[in-house]
């Protein structure tokens, strides 16, 4: 039989609500490396807050958040949530509150409503309608031939990576997860609706927990806090004022990002 890689605890803790999910000197490494790919990395993030972690490809940032959708063993550290440590809570327990949007945008051969309603069956229409305008894919279903029953993935009409990723958005939040998990997921979208998708977010996610991953730093400047990551460890950390003002890699990134896109939308190609 199938052995989970992640088991669950024989006596598990029940924690009803996550208060905050704690990182304590957490380290990791995945089972074919030789080398740690998160290096000691600790941060506090209370209920209703906003974490930004950016850094460039391969810095850590997606492997940060697999640790707490429970993909692999824990490493060393503790990850706590309303002071439960992981090791002690069920996969279910944790899984339970998270809506995730991973990069890789899995679609499938249905409609489009299905789609998005794979992320919550019982949804009524009024919740369908929100989480399509949250995710600003409103404006799409006016180019889908048959509007939310159009007929996408595989079989049906291709989509741009912009709308999977809308599609994929709308699926995550339709649960109205605790935590919501952005692990990249704008990257396709272009500015203009990536800041109206993080408005949107914003306003209606009012007191529950998101965690955006991205190469934007616009995406993240509104967060409580931001992690600037570098080959598994954090080398700065702040809010976005914070970072410009220190003048290192984010703030420099951060000038360089919004040089381009002022560019972009002037017409200029860079």
């Amino acid at each position: 039989a199938y052995e989970p890689d992640v088991k669950n605890p024989k006596h598990p803790k029940l924690v009803q609500e996550p208060d905050y999910i704690q990182f304590d000197d957490v380290s990791f490494s995945y089972p074919s490396s030789t080398e740690e790919n998160l290096k000691k990395v600790s941060f506090t993030l209370k209920q209703g807050e906003t974490l930004g972690v950016v850094g460039k490809t391969g810095s850590g940032k997606t492997t940060l958040v697999r640790q707490l959708l429970r993909q692999y063993p824990l490493g060393d550290g503790d990850i706590a949530v309303s002071d439960v440590t992981l090791d002690k809570m069920t996969n279910e327990n944790v899984l339970g509150w998270i809506g995730y949007v991973p990069q890789e945008h899995i679609l499938f051969s249905k409609t489009a409503r299905e789609n998005i309603l794979f992320g919550n069956r019982e949804a009524t229409e009024e919740e369908l309608e929100k989480a399509i305008e949250i995710a600003a894919f409103k404006k799409d279903l006016e180019f889908l031939p048959e509007g939310l029953e159009t007929l996408v993935g595989e079989k049906g009409v291709s989509l741009s990576g912009g709308q999977k990723q809308r599609i994929s958005i709308a699926r995550a939040v339709i649960q109205n997860p605790e935590i919501l998990i952005l692990d990249d997921s704008l990257s396709a979208v272009d500015a203009r609706t990536e800041a109206a998708i993080i408005e949107n977010i914003r306003t209606e996610r009012s007191g529950k927990t998101t965690i955006i991953t991205t190469h934007r730093l616009s995406a993240v400047q509104h967060a409580d806090w931001i992690l600037v990551m570098d080959e598994g460890a954090v080398i700065e950390e702040g809010t976005h004022d914070q970072l410009i003002q220190k003048g290192g890699w984010y703030a420099e990134q951060f000038e360089r990002q919004q040089g381009e896109s002022e560019s972009a939308d002037s017409g200029v190609k860079i």
